[in-house]
């Protein structure tokens, strides 16, 4: 922005030179001309006597000569000058641009379209009042629906993931379609300034990770010690898929944790808000009656029996690609996020600001919460309705069950 208002000046500067220039000498030709003094043979030029030879060809000349030398050496010094900064003023005007979108794009979540009633100020996460009806139309309840934080999205939704959600909205939630595609009364051009100002206001990669370490401190600080022990043993590995894990009975505690939780970032974190019924709204593993409601992924249970669990692990780590086979006989769906790698990482080229590769969970965490989900149809794991929140007894002493699931897992191995 400084290079560009640099740019500017030079420019009205070097224009200025030259008007100033052209003014002088027009208002000294035209003092040097003599009054109107009579008849025009007095005022004729070819009457008056003017200058002699040595004169004109000296003073006079040379007097021409320097000034239009003095007027191209300003021009020809100024211009290349002006040429060699032109790509600070280009980036200055991509700044500006951008500037002008973020500005727009507050105010359009905050009094436009009013995002800041459900997702509150900076995207933080709120809460939305939702009318529940059945399938046909009729009330069922009006509940308070966890509306998630936006300041962590753009680690886990490219910005063509997050325009869609934008436009289409998500069906059976309080999210509606706010794009033109969706039907919705928002411009391309107003969904791309939402964009921008949600990068403004993404919390850094520090900040991201402590809201988890908080959540598993909150919960078992034991757990939270031998998590932190195993992230450590695992920074710059190169496969997260062989990466060091926690134990069996950890992986149960900690993917119950992270899988259920509601109550860090308004459930941004969690699995369940997206593949458990109720969860959103206060009421996990207890629907309505005769009514599935906000569920807006797949029921998980059994899911051992479908997938591999490296193919469970990629597929939570890296998300889903529209169109693409998944396990049996799934398609994927671009709203399945991968919670383990940024989708934005490598893509400043593209103008997107780069929070760094990792994504919002480590291959630790995402290997514990493939295990939790991998024994969902077993008894002895945790589905309360408590099941997410710091109240919840549950998470200190979950029990691990005696073998795994119907794909013939093994024990997780005890990390060093």
């Amino acid at each position: 922005m400084i290079l560009a208002n640099t740019q500017q000046s030079f420019g009205f500067a070097l224009l200025a030179i030259v008007l100033i220039g052209t003014v002088i000498y027009i208002v000294a030709k035209i003092r040097a001309g003599r009054p109107e003094v009579g008849s025009e043979i007095e005022l004729a030029p070819n009457r008056k006597e003017y200058l002699d030879d040595e004169e004109l060809e000296g003073r006079k000349l040379n007097a021409a000569l320097f000034s239009a030398a003095g007027l191209l050496a300003i021009i020809a010094v100024a211009l290349p000058v002006y040429w060699l900064a032109e790509p600070g003023r280009q980036e200055g005007a991509v700044e500006s641009f951008d500037e002008t979108f973020v500005e727009r794009g507050q105010a359009l979540y905050e009094t436009g379209a009013q995002c800041v009633n459900c997702h509150a100020g900076g995207g933080v996460g709120g809460v939305a009042t939702f009318i529940v009806n059945d399938q046909n139309g009729q009330f069922v309840a009006q509940v308070n629906w966890n509306a998630p934080a936006l300041n962590n999205v753009l680690y886990r939704y490219s910005e063509d993931e997050v325009r869609y959600v934008l436009n289409w909205g998500r069906p059976g939630t309080p999210m509606a379609a706010w794009g033109g595609p969706g039907g919705g009364p928002l411009t391309t051009q107003q969904i791309d300034e939402l964009i921008a100002y949600m990068w403004s206001f993404q919390l850094s990669q520090e900040d991201m990770r402590k809201e988890v370490n908080g959540l598993v401190e909150g919960i078992d600080p034991g757990l939270a010690e031998r998590l932190d022990a195993v992230n450590k043993s695992n920074e710059g590995i190169e496969s997260p898929e062989t990466a060091n894990r926690l134990s069996r009975a950890d992986e149960l505690a900690l993917g119950e944790i992270l899988f259920n939780n509601q109550g860090v970032g308004a459930g941004s974190y969690s699995c369940a808000r997206c593949h458990v019924p109720g969860a959103s709204y206060g009421q996990p593993w207890e629907p309505f009656a005769r009514l599935q409601y906000g569920s807006f992924g797949p029921d998980l249970t059994g899911v051992e029996e479908q997938a591999t669990p490296a193919q469970h692990f990629d597929l939570v780590w890296q998300g889903m690609e529209e169109g693409k086979q998944y396990f049996s006989r799934r398609q994927g769906n671009p709203q399945m996020p991968g919670f383990g790698v940024n989708p934005n990482a490598g893509q400043s080229d593209k103008g997107v600001p780069d929070l760094g590769e990792a994504g919002m969970f480590t291959p630790a965490e995402v290997w514990a919460i493939v295990t939790y989900e991998r024994n969902l149809s077993n008894d002895l794991t945790v589905k309360s309705p408590e099941a997410g929140t710091a109240e919840s007894p549950t998470f200190a002493g979950v029990a691990a069950p005696g073998g795994d699931d119907a794909s013939g897992d093994t024990a997780a191995p005890e990390s060093e």
